[in-house]
């Protein structure tokens, strides 16, 4: 299978190269993915994928399938890009468009990868007349945390075994630690507008409103249990000094490694953004935007996708490839060491790290949670970007529309072609990972963070 594997990804490398190109030339925000969702639910058809769009009642979310019978993989793309971080593939900030989106976390790499994975495979299931059914997911709104979440509610995701999801990344390897759970809320107070100055008594300011309920969070931090973490920004806090304003709006995050944690705190934070109103005598609107939960990495999926990656062997990049990241490193503020740093003077990782990171937490969050609550599940990263760049910066735009990307890209294609193969041909795993789940999940049924009463921004 890997010869196979091996042909078809040079086979499809620089369509998948011209692809992941577009998708990073033509970004879009969450919920506004509509240039993505066509193309790559277009290439996808044109590959002999049934293509249903949208679904969930969410424009940019589709599914594209092929074959029948189990087992039945989910393959999850996401493809949104972010605000602010438009960029050229130059080693300096220099934006494509000015103010404008950019892939600085490498979406587009990931549209192109699942979409190419689910291609190739396709054409070795023909060949080898290999059962079974792999489903696209063209979810849209991973930024902030909710598309796979309305996308769950709406049992999209029924019927699959288990899923499968790529990540750009620094390094080669199945990162096993977990992801913090989120509720993504804004907090948006009414009051009364009067002149600051020669009638501050008619009004009603919903900036100390703002103000006080984040006075009050504060304090709330000493309350709460530990791993719980409260951030917040205000959006709107008046016009002028001399404006007794009466809009105001706060947005906040509560992040914990479990739902509980997470709802507990969210609710005293209701009770604090409440109490301001109250003491301001204005009115407080709880604008919920979404919430996910904390992610679960499958160990035997995990370990598919190692193996898979073993064989493969790990990218190899150009002497041209390797000065770019120098330069971009470079540019970077300097990190601490960190598991898989790479020695001194080297600036891509082309080792594979393997499984690591168990029984560890990051308070990063991925809406992957969800699907992973629901079935086995497992994401894995491939070096895409210079070792010192972070997710979300214009260092990984540079490198998300460039050949170090794009070689990440086909490279993690291949792993999960090759590692749903290795499911597809050897049923018995995917048992295993519906055991594993089994025990995690311990009789916990999924419930769905968000309330049925909020909706999708693009289903309004």
């Amino acid at each position: 299978m890997v010869n196979l594997i091996q042909k078809a990804m040079e086979r499809h490398a620089e369509e998948l190269n011209a692809l992941s190109r577009d998708l990073w030339e033509h970004p879009q925000v969450a919920w506004q993915e509509t240039y993505a969702a066509e193309t790559l639910s277009a290439y996808l058809r044109k590959n002999g994928f049934e293509v249903e769009k949208p679904v969930g009642g969410i424009p940019t979310a589709f599914t594209a399938r092929y074959g029948s019978g189990r087992p039945v993989i989910g393959i999850l793309a996401e493809y949104d890009a972010l605000p602010g971080f438009s960029q050229k593939t130059v080693t300096h900030e220099e934006p494509e468009v000015p103010g404008g989106a950019g892939h600085a976390c490498g979406h587009n790499l990931m549209g192109a990868a699942h979409a190419g994975a689910c291609v190739m495979l396709k054409e070795i299931m023909e060949q080898e007349k290999i059962p079974g059914t792999v489903v696209f997911f063209g979810c849209p709104a991973e930024e902030v945390l909710t598309g796979k979440v309305f996308m769950a509610r709406a049992g999209v995701f029924d019927g699959i075994d288990c899923a499968l999801n790529f990540h750009p990344d620094s390094c080669n390897g199945v990162n096993m630690h977990r992801l913090a759970g989120i509720n993504n809320v804004k907090f948006k107070f009414h009051g009364i507008i009067s002149h600051a100055a020669a009638r501050p008594f008619d009004g009603r300011s919903a900036s100390d409103a703002a103000e006080l309920m984040n006075v009050g969070a504060n304090y709330l931090r000493e309350h709460i249990p530990d791993g719980v973490r409260i951030h917040y920004v205000t959006l709107d806090g008046g016009k002028a000094p001399n404006i007794v304003p009466n809009f105001a709006q706060t947005w906040y995050h509560v992040r914990a490694k479990n739902r509980p944690d997470v709802e507990k705190v969210y609710a005293r934070l209701v009770k604090v953004a409440k109490g301001a109103a109250m003491m301001t005598e204005t009115e407080v609107e709880v604008d919920l935007q979404g919430g996910c939960y904390p992610s679960v990495q499958n160990k035997v999926l995990a370990e598919a996708i190692n193996e898979a990656m073993h064989e493969l062997g790990g990218p190899k990049f150009t002497e041209e490839e390797k000065a770019y990241a120098a330069e971009l490193d470079a540019s970077c503020p300097a990190k601490p060491a960190r598991l898989y740093s790479l020695p001194e003077g080297e600036h891509l990782d082309e080792r594979i790290i393997g499984i690591y990171g168990e029984g560890t937490f990051a308070y990063n969050a991925s809406d992957i949670g969800d699907v992973g609550h629901l079935v086995p599940a497992t994401m894995f990263g491939t070096a895409c970007y210079n070792m010192r760049a972070d997710l979300h910066s214009w260092q990984v735009a540079a490198c998300t529309g460039h050949a170090i990307g794009q070689r990440g890209m086909r490279y993690a294609a291949g792993i999960l072609a090759l590692a749903s193969l290795k499911l597809f041909t050897e049923p018995e795993r995917v048992a295993r990972a519906k055991e594993e789940f089994d025990t995690m999940m311990d009789g916990e049924t999924y419930l769905c963070p968000i309330p049925d009463e909020v909706r999708p921004p693009v289903a309004n």
